[in-house]
């Protein structure tokens, strides 16, 4: 049996954009609407000291989320 599936309505944030996306899964739908203008990959330590160094924090994706 397959997992059913709900419309879930996926919002952009800054501009408000709102698109309806099939999906079993809130993550998932939040993948399919990202996966054009986000990307991830580990950082190397060269890169993670330049980033660091230059301000940019490390977030927690397992902390609660307001």
């Amino acid at each position: 049996m397959s997992t059913p599936k709900r419309i879930y309505e996926v919002t952009h944030k800054p501009t408000g954009e709102t698109r309806l996306v099939r999906a079993a899964t809130k993550p998932q739908a939040i993948h399919h609407v990202s996966r054009g203008t986000h990307d991830a990959k580990v950082a190397s330590q060269d890169r993670l000291v330049d980033l660091v160094s230059n301000g940019v924090k490390v977030e927690d994706a397992t902390e609660a989320q307001d």
